[in-house]
């Protein structure tokens, strides 16, 4: 008789358990996707800039020359060279090349300018150097990141009004968020160097060992940072 009560008892229990599922309400959704983008014009460029060890008029024009009227014209320019000039790497620090015979030994570096205004003056430098090769090898900016996270949160706000106006049209309105994703965007990043006649758009590269020096055009251009960004959001129907 005490079983019998026990089993009427779970019994009673499962079945309020099922009836209150039953009578619960389904929670009802509505999935947006929402965008946003921005252009962002870089502030922050990194160079590479090679040196040739060679001989001019029978005098040998050394690395440590060429470096020393480099640091000097780039303090000229504005440029903190301690901080903003460093050797490219250890390998490139002292290459002999024996079998070239005008060029004795090269060195790479890397140069770092945060002003936008000062690459055409790079150039200058370079063609009044004769610096053998001048590659842009990245554009940033340097608040990337903030701007990143504040065109993600464009993107999401842009989900939330599109969710607020569909439902809206029908006199129903979003609650709160239940489910948000950022969906990856494979779109390559653009990023262009252009300068004159004599840049190579493809490599970035700048030589002087082929640069027609009678051609005098100093247009500049680089390619604006394109920030996108998707986020799909499922938002409770209120």
């Amino acid at each position: 008789m005490q079983k019998l009560i026990v089993l009427l008892g779970l019994f009673c229990a499962l079945a309020t358990g099922v009836m209150a599922q039953a009578t619960k309400p389904e929670t009802r959704l509505i999935e947006v996707s929402g965008s946003a983008e921005r252009w962002v014009t870089p502030d922050e460029f990194t160079f590479k800039i090679t040196l040739f060890e060679r001989i001019e008029n029978k005098q040998k024009i050394t690395i440590e020359r060429q470096e020393a009227a480099l640091r000097n014209e780039l303090s000229v320019l504005g440029v903190d060279v301690a901080k903003d000039l460093s050797v490219y790497d250890i390998s490139s620090t002292y290459f002999r090349q024996k079998k070239i015979k005008d060029v004795l030994s090269s060195k790479d570096y890397r140069l770092k300018l945060r002003d936008l205004n000062k690459i055409a003056r790079l150039q200058d430098i370079a063609d009044k150097l004769n610096v053998s090769k001048l590659e842009l090898e990245d554009s940033e900016h340097s608040e990337i990141t903030r701007l990143r996270r504040e065109t993600k949160m464009d993107a999401i706000k842009a989900a939330r009004d599109k969710a607020d106006y569909l439902l809206g049209a029908i006199g129903q309105r979003a609650g709160k968020a239940f489910y948000i994703q950022e969906v990856p965007d494979e779109t390559p990043r653009q990023n262009q160097y252009q300068y004159g006649l004599s840049a190579n758009v493809t490599s970035n590269t700048i030589s002087n060992s082929g640069r027609d020096r009678s051609v005098q055009d100093d247009s500049l251009s680089f390619s604006q940072i394109r920030l996108r960004y998707v986020i799909v959001a499922k938002f409770e129907i209120e």
